[in-house]
């Protein structure tokens, strides 16, 4: 029978292994991380689907680097993923070398949340990074003409009095992103006052893009939505 000295001792000694058994269990578990650093796109933006975005990472240890491979979720940084390339040329494997490929983003990516991995293969160990938090990626919507608020294909003083129209009085507006005046992703006066400043005032900043021709939000996640355009059929 153990004594009470060796059954502490016993038990304090189990405790130290403890930790270094779930360290030792993590490091075989877990994929492997810092070697390479990905720079974009890394939480927070917004991409328009079918457009071309560029996925940029660098080196931080270098290895016996044989190629790279990339890929999207739009469930979660753990996964899982979707190939956006596979064995990518190497390049340059010195510290700090940045790497880009120029990804047209499908229309199966649009989600309000979604991460990149880039993986570094070696000659023996992999390594990994992910996006540290998630963009978006959104359908665009109808083109307009910023400004054009009443659809008529003209900016003119018919425009302010139609948002104030809406705002005070029931009208109806065919696209509210073209009367969002000053892209601020709000409708209110503010904008009928930044459209007669422009159309009144010398110098003043014209409306944000789409300006002067159709075009397609550049910032959806501002939007106040479009219904109807006659940019659009």
């Amino acid at each position: 029978m153990l004594s009470v000295d060796e059954r502490e001792r016993q038990s304090s000694m189990s405790g130290i292994r403890r930790p270094w058994i779930v360290v030792l269990f993590l490091a075989v578990t877990t994929p492997l991380f810092s070697h390479i650093t990905l720079d974009s796109p890394n939480g927070g933006e917004v991409f328009l689907t079918e457009s071309t975005i560029p996925i940029s990472w660098h080196i931080t240890i270098t290895h016996d680097l044989q190629n790279w491979d990339l890929w999207y979720s739009t469930v979660g940084s753990g996964g899982p993923w979707t190939p956006i390339a596979m064995d990518l040329a190497a390049g340059s494997s010195a510290v700090g070398s940045v790497h880009t490929y120029d990804w047209i983003v499908p229309v199966e990516a649009a989600s309000a949340t979604v991460w990149v991995r880039a993986r570094m293969d070696n000659s023996a160990t992999d390594y990994f990074d992910v996006s540290d938090g998630p963009f978006a990626v959104v359908a665009p919507g109808p083109d307009f003409v910023r400004g054009d608020s009443n659809g008529d294909q003209n900016v003119d003083i018919g425009d302010p009095i139609g948002v104030l129209t809406y705002l005070f009085a029931s009208g109806f507006l065919p696209c509210l992103d073209a009367a969002d005046g000053n892209n601020d992703g709000q409708l209110n006066i503010a904008d009928s006052i930044y459209l007669l400043t422009w159309l009144f005032t010398p110098a003043s900043p014209p409306p944000p893009a789409p300006f002067p021709n159709c075009g397609a939000d550049p910032l959806p996640p501002d939007s106040v939505g479009c219904g109807a355009s006659p940019c659009s059929p």
